[in-house]
């Protein structure tokens, strides 16, 4: 029986949720993301009867014709303009919450003063900042580009400021001088290089692991929402089993079973169940509200994320100050607060929207996967931020570009909804296209979902309204039948100036080069490229690293004034 709840009771709760939700999240976010990525390859090889023109039934319903949603293409800033900021875009916004991340830091390490005084002064607490600052490196690592030589230095960086902080704290002599008759033990201090490294990992060790494994880029497109809905469930059951064993559920539960006449265990089970489906439901209903949320564009897909970064650092940070008193259990969600403030803070003050946003539309080799996939993670951490993109999803790509509200709607059984299979689809599909930008003041991936007979119709519509159009050719071969379509497509209606094509060492050139030159011979007048060289057409050789991504930005910089 609880007679109340008291920090040795709080604290092992804490940690049973934090170690097994995130865990639950990471499996069940691998198991669905596996069904989602089947359920989409399934319905894209299926087909529809698509036809790009409206039945009677459709023309009445649908209030203006596809085109009319489409806007003339209009100026943008100059080349040096965007590239500089789209290039510098991720920094900013990494520094963005490198300010939040230290406003977290000083309410926790204030706290921690409190709770575990050291004697170690102002040295020591600057090692309590210091190691909850922790996250904003992590999240900084995330969201801004760089190699693996980059992170390692900021890394080492961070161990070590973290060591010279501690042979600072170490000349605090916090422990006085002790006499015991003839012998006398000197005054000296309790930092030592073990205990800084024990106290390192006993803070920041297990959620590290936890985000590292539960938060990883595989899973990251839906981990967020399934951690809600997977820590309301356990939290809500958690709450109740507390309440059930406190003494007036003990009594309550007694009552129950002498009444029905049936043995605790059953009880105890229904409870279980029954906390279970309640909590579960209650998890659904948050969910959904997350979704709506980035529908009206109330929070980004990256915000979603980084604040289940923090809620993960937040709750282990929690935990261990509880052991001071079951009030500081509200410091947590005190830090986090500070947090969110602290960054719409600095957001207000330091964000600017571009004076045009600048839209791309991403064209590849479905067969390069996770290279693809990779390619266009490290573009849209540039691109998002001047802005949007816009791609036909497939395979390669299901999993990295799903949304909130695709992602439920998949659970909900509801995923062909968002499939182009008709005229009306299209019309749908296209005017539900986010356009401005989020919060955190980056643009959206629109990712188009479509049937083996639909994606050709779509295609025109995607590169017509798209400012700049880049075409992942890695690795194309004559068995790639689709880009021959979408090369015929884009020498004949995209003018060359807005369009560059990537390629590599794999990629078969003299194939390419037949594939252009027959389109480029069969144009017709009205074409924009009717009397154009191909050399007027942008290829890029992606070099390798950072600086190939780099490269690959400022030239399609260059095709936003093209026309």
């Amino acid at each position: 029986m609880i007679e109340e709840l008291t920090p040795q009771i709080l604290m092992p709760t804490l940690f049973l949720v934090i170690v097994v939700v995130p865990i639950l999240a990471l499996l069940s976010s691998v198991v669905l993301l596996h069904r989602y990525r089947r359920a989409v390859a399934r319905a894209m090889d299926a087909t529809s009867g698509f036809r790009d023109s409206p039945t009677a039934h459709e023309a009445g319903s649908t209030p203006q014709p596809v085109d009319a949603l489409l806007p003339e293409r209009s100026g943008s800033s100059t080349a040096a303009d965007l590239s500089g900021r789209a290039l510098s875009g991720p920094w900013r916004n990494g520094l963005r919450y490198l300010i939040a991340g230290l406003a977290f830091a000083l309410v926790l390490a204030l706290s921690a003063q409190r709770v575990y005084p050291s004697g170690l002064g102002f040295p020591g607490f600057l090692v309590g900042v210091w190691i909850y600052l922790w996250p904003a490196f992590l999240v900084l690592a995330m969201i801004a580009p760089g190699n693996w030589r980059l992170w390692a230095l900021c890394i080492l960086g961070y161990c070590a400021g973290y060591a010279l902080l501690g042979l600072w704290a170490g000349t605090v002599l916090n422990l006085p001088e002790y006499r015991f008759g003839a012998v006398v033990v000197p005054a000296r201090s309790t930092v030592t290089p073990e205990a800084m490294i024990r106290l390192w990992l006993a803070v920041n060790g297990v959620p590290t692991l936890l985000m590292t494994l539960c938060l990883n880029r595989w899973i990251r497109a839906v981990a967020p929402l399934v951690l809600a809905l997977l820590t309301s469930a356990v939290v809500g059951t958690l709450t109740i089993y507390l309440t059930l064993f406190s003494k007036q559920g003990v009594k309550a539960a007694v009552a129950v079973v002498e009444k029905l006449d049936i043995h605790i265990y059953w009880l105890l089970a229904g409870i279980f169940l029954v906390s279970l489906l309640g909590c579960g439901a209650l998890g659904w209903v948050l969910a959904r509200w997350i979704a709506r949320s980035y529908r009206r564009g109330r929070l980004s897909e990256q915000s979603l994320l980084l604040d289940a970064v923090w809620l993960l650092f937040t709750g282990i940070y929690t935990m261990w100050l509880v052991l001071g008193g079951v009030a500081w259990v509200t410091v947590g969600p005190l830090a986090f607060v500070a947090f969110k403030l602290t960054w719409l803070l600095a957001a207000s003050l330091s964000m600017r929207p571009p004076p045009q946003p600048v839209g791309l539309t991403f064209l590849r080799v479905f067969s390069l996967g996770r290279r693809s996939e990779a390619l266009l993670e490290k573009l849209a951490k540039h691109w998002r931020h001047v802005g949007n993109i816009q791609l036909i999803t497939g395979p390669d790509l299901a999993t990295s570009t799903v949304q909130p509200h695709q992602f439920l709607d998949f659970l909900a059984g509801k995923l062909g909804q968002h499939f182009v299979g008709d005229h009306s689809s299209l019309v749908r599909s296209l005017a539900e296209r986010d356009r401005g930008a989020d919060p955190d003041g980056r643009f959206r991936i629109n990712n188009f979902f479509c049937h083996a007979d639909s994606w050709k119709v779509v295609l025109p519509h995607l590169v017509k309204d798209g400012n700049s159009v880049v075409m992942d050719l890695r690795s194309f071969d004559i068995d790639n039948d689709g880009c021959v379509h979408e090369l015929h497509h884009l020498v004949s209606e995209v003018p060359f100036p807005r369009c560059l094509l990537v390629v590599d060492a794999d990629t078969n050139t003299a194939f390419l080069d037949e594939i252009l030159a027959g389109a480029l011979a069969s144009l017709q007048p009205r074409s924009p490229n009717y009397g154009r060289s191909l050399e007027e057409l942008g290829r890029l050789t992606l070099g390798p690293g950072p600086a190939g991504i780099r490269n690959l930005v400022r030239r399609l910089a260059d095709t936003t004034n093209g026309g």
